[in-house]
């Protein structure tokens, strides 16, 4: 049994309701990583909803503020750059 991969909805991980999923290949093993469901429509619905909420807020913060998380994202990506590959080579 294949892993499967949660949605994340809302800032919260939670299994999808969907039956339909894809598999995630490892192109150097050719073997299946995990499963991605297809969203539900009433997931998909949530996640605009959740997503249009969360805009509310995040247009009022300031561009300085955002290109800095944005960098700081970039820092721990590049801090973290072969654990992460490690864990997608799997």
């Amino acid at each position: 049994m294949n892993k499967r991969v949660p949605l994340l909805i809302n800032g919260q991980f939670v299994d999808s309701k969907s039956a339909q999923s894809l598999p995630v290949i490892n192109p150097a093993t050719q073997g299946v990583l995990a499963d991605v469901p297809f969203a539900t429509q009433d997931e998909v619905e949530q996640a605009i909803q959740g997503a249009a909420e969360a805009f509310k807020t995040w247009r009022n913060v300031p561009v300085p503020e955002r290109a800095r998380l944005m960098l700081r994202y970039q820092a721990l990506l590049k801090e973290h750059h072969d654990e992460l590959a490690e864990i997608l080579a799997e």
